[in-house]
């Protein structure tokens, strides 16, 4: 019996939308190609300490602590030119141990869902010195330039308009897919788990009342968490909040605190896999604008209301889904409640958000993109 063909999906471990999106593919393959083994790698452990740490300040510390500066950051790699020295230096960084495991290894298809690997890996393509095919899967609703390398095989975009984008920058048609961003196949099942399931200590009282869900993020929304459940808390209208994704127990235990009087029930809690049943549950979610988040939202024809993006990507994920009429986006405390009364009251606003969502919405895109490389692994 010969050796399982093997397929390497390139991620990175922060920012959780890329590595969520490289597990919701390696599940789709192995479930739609049982001998085909599927390796989900943390590219940076290839590239040593000093382009790990300068990946997580461009990406990811700026992003958040700095963002005047990231966003100068963002436009400068945007317009990167392939022969310029900083593209070269992104290019090469880490390929000399990515290339150790690719002999080691031998993979019959590389995918990426970060643009860093799938730069490097584009490079040693046009080099000769890797001859398996590329694939790179962008995990925002714009493009970036950093996604767009000569030497990848094929790209996965989450909708058509993405798809005339490449087309437009002279990507051949054949080389683009609109399967949408790959999400946990959870949300294409619409889990029917009811609010006292999730939550069996809810009072009998609060059972019938509309959930708000909020996905916090590394930034706690800029600082406006506590904000965030105190409005929640103290809502006119009445509700059941559950917040969900704060990492830290203390500050978990000081928003509980804070909660605790309020007029309205407010779950606090931790990183949590009912994520997809949360959803839909829910009459509305509050979060940034990951794409991952809001591909997982869509699937389930949630409405969405957007507050404190990160800047440049979330913030372009933002313009997009508000322009579809899937999503509201609020700038402070006093937008967000406006916001929330809005969805919660208007029984009409809430049947035109799902509206747009269902026509948005991809929710198998990781089973299509998985049946889509069927000629790469037959």
């Amino acid at each position: 019996m010969g050796e399982a063909k093997r397929v390497a999906i390139l991620a990175v471990r922060f920012g959780a939308g890329h590595w969520q999106a490289a597990q919701a593919l390696k599940e789709a393959l192995e479930q739609t190609y049982p001998g085909v083994q599927v390796d989900v790698v943390n590219y940076l452990k290839f590239a040593g300490f000093f382009f790990d740490w300068l990946t997580r300040l461009g990406y990811h510390d700026l992003m958040i602590h700095m963002p005047r500066l990231y966003r100068r950051f963002f436009a400068y790699t945007n317009q990167l030119r392939p022969g310029s020295l900083f593209q070269k230096f992104i290019c090469t960084c880490g390929a000399r141990r990515f290339r150790r495991y690719l002999r080691r290894a031998n993979p019959v298809l590389l995918i990426s869902t970060f643009p860093v690997p799938a730069a490097v890996a584009a490079n040693l393509k046009r080099r000769g010195l890797v001859r398996c095919p590329l694939v790179t899967v962008v995990t925002d609703y714009t493009l970036h330039q950093q996604w767009i390398q000569p030497g990848t095989d094929l790209y996965i975009v989450a909708n058509e308009v993405m798809a005339g984008d490449l087309i437009c920058r002279k990507i051949p048609p054949h080389q683009v897919a609109a399967t949408g961003i790959p999400i946990d196949p959870r949300f294409e099942t619409h889990p029917g788990k009811k609010l006292p399931e999730l939550l069996p200590g809810l009072p009998p009282a609060s059972e019938g009342l509309p959930l708000v869900f909020v996905l916090n993020g590394a930034t706690c929304f800029r600082g406006d968490l506590p904000r965030l459940c105190r409005l929640l808390a103290d809502f006119p209208v009445p509700l059941v909040g559950v917040v969900a994704g704060v990492r830290h127990p203390r500050q978990r235990f000081k928003l509980r605190r804070l909660v605790k009087k309020g007029r309205n029930k407010v779950l606090i809690l931790g990183f949590t896999k009912e994520v997809p049943s949360f959803m839909g549950a829910a009459s509305c979610l509050v979060s940034k604008a990951g794409g991952l988040t809001m591909s997982e939202a869509l699937a389930m024809e949630l409405p969405v209301v957007i507050y404190r993006p990160l800047p440049c990507q979330e913030e372009s994920n933002r313009a997009f889904l508000v322009a579809a009429g899937a999503a509201l986006a609020a700038q402070n405390i006093s937008e967000l409640s406006e916001c929330l009364r809005r969805v919660l009251k208007d029984a009409h606003l809430r049947t035109e958000m799902k509206q747009a969502a269902s026509r948005l919405k991809k929710p198998a895109a990781a089973r299509a993109v998985a049946r889509l490389l069927e000629p790469y692994l037959s």
